[in-house]
């Protein structure tokens, strides 16, 4: 399902112990959450699938990194535990918690509630109650997950989004280039013209017109094509956009 190497972090104390970091390389698959010192090494399970409660990202400030996320599990003999562990890049991050979220999302015994922080000497980091078996002072997110790059697109939808979001850059594309790019584009015509006098070129090899003279000719044909739609008004722009919230 996934796979990939991310940092082990535990705490002790009164702080988080980051020298006790360790790199292993994780793999994910429909049974449990893995680990191993190598990609090649034998595999030691870290967490079945089926005991996860919650998959959540940590604050920041509780081990220097934004793209910590911790696991809330069950061991085999019933206890709560939680697994801290640290990605490369928030794009990891996101990655990991939409699979083990998908993985999990039918479990019994999910959390409704967590901490984003950590316990360090007699409280929690992020709202400093002392009852470490507080249920938590923020909502979990267990159905919140990323989409699939083969997920079934609604053409038409999409179509019209992009067509609503170049009207909505329509001004800066025609007022507001950089002027570096104006000797570029002016360079490039006065080529295009001198190769057109000096030689006779026929079919897909003519000079190719300035791409953004070509986007502004589309634009204006799709709007003089909305204006002469039968359609009395412009569909409105829906919300589509879903952010994984973490």
């Amino acid at each position: 399902v996934k796979e990939g190497p991310l940092f082990i972090h535990r705490t002790k104390g009164k702080g988080s112990l980051l020298s006790s970091s360790k790199r292993r390389y994780f793999s994910l698959t429909t049974e449990a959450l893995s680990f191993a010192k190598t990609p090649n090494s034998k595999k030691s399970t870290l967490i079945k699938l089926a005991n996860i409660r919650a998959a959540e990202k940590v604050e920041e400030k509780s081990f220097g990194s934004s793209h910590v996320m911790q696991v809330i599990y069950t061991d085999d003999a019933g206890r709560p535990q939680t697994a801290y562990l640290q990605c490369k890049c928030v794009n990891e991050l996101n990655q990991w918690l939409s699979a083990l979220r998908k993985g999990s999302i039918n479990n019994s015994g999910l959390l409704g509630s967590y901490h984003p922080g950590v316990f360090r000497g007699d409280r929690w980091s992020c709202c400093h109650q002392k009852d470490k078996t507080d249920l938590g002072c923020d909502k979990t997110r267990s159905r919140v997950t990323l989409q699939e790059w083969n997920d079934p697109l609604d053409h038409d939808l999409e179509a019209q989004l992009i067509y609503q979001h170049l009207l909505g850059m329509e001004a800066v594309l025609r007022h507001q280039e950089p002027s570096s790019v104006l000797p570029n584009r002016e360079k490039h015509q006065e080529l295009s013209a001198s190769r057109e006098t000096d030689s006779v070129v026929t079919g897909p090899g003519e000079a190719a017109e300035d791409p953004l003279a070509q986007l502004l000719q589309v634009l204006q044909g799709l709007q003089e094509a909305h204006r002469s739609s039968p359609a009395s008004s412009p569909p409105s722009e829906p919300n589509h956009l879903l952010e994984l919230q973490t």
